[in-house]
């Protein structure tokens, strides 16, 4: 089997095959492999995005779980957040995100919100969720964790600024989840 390393990215190969003459393009080298030049057209003209979890984790008391993140410097202090993996959903993402991050089992509670980052094509969605067993056992993503009234104003510093509208929020959800999760058998 021989294999070629390409120095050019899908997308420059199908505008290549693209813009090549049309007796070119029926050449009998790329009429063998022309499924693959289709599939390489079609796959480089999907849009592409990111699909990310966060999650407010309360515990049985009302308080949040906040992280520190290990790669976050400008704002280490935060929810706990990751992405989803291929044909993940978002809800299994954040409860494996939190059993990795965080090694406690949680149960996942509704959407709080959907938001898109300004940064990049991806969307994040975010969950509430409710502690289920486990203590927090630092990772390679997180070196501490504390837990906290949300509704004080003693959030601690360098937590992201994005978040904190995400934990004012919901505590207005959190009650009325809470007390459905704990009726349901």
């Amino acid at each position: 089997v021989q294999t070629c390393a390409l120095p050019i990215s899908y997308t420059a190969l199908g505008h290549m095959i693209d813009s090549l003459p049309e007796h070119a393009r029926n050449h009998r080298y790329l009429r063998r492999f022309g499924h693959l030049a289709n599939a390489i057209r079609r796959w480089t003209n999907l849009p592409r995005f990111s699909i990310g979890v966060s999650g407010i984790l309360f515990g049985p008391d009302g308080r949040v779980l906040l992280l520190r993140h290990t790669f976050r410097h400008r704002h280490p202090w935060g929810i706990i957040s990751g992405w989803t993996a291929t044909r993940e959903q978002p809800a299994d993402a954040l409860r494996r995100e939190i059993r990795e991050e965080t090694s406690i089992e949680a149960t996942i509670g509704p959407i709080l919100t959907i938001r898109s980052d300004p940064r990049g094509p991806s969307l994040e969605v975010v969950h509430i969720a409710r502690l289920v067993s486990g203590t927090f056992r630092p990772s390679a993503e997180t070196s501490d964790a504390m837990w906290v009234d949300p509704a004080s104003d003693l959030l601690p510093e360098g937590l992201h600024p994005t978040h904190v509208p995400l934990i004012r929020a919901a505590i207005e959800v959190w009650p009325a989840w809470r007390t459905t999760a704990e009726a349901s058998p």
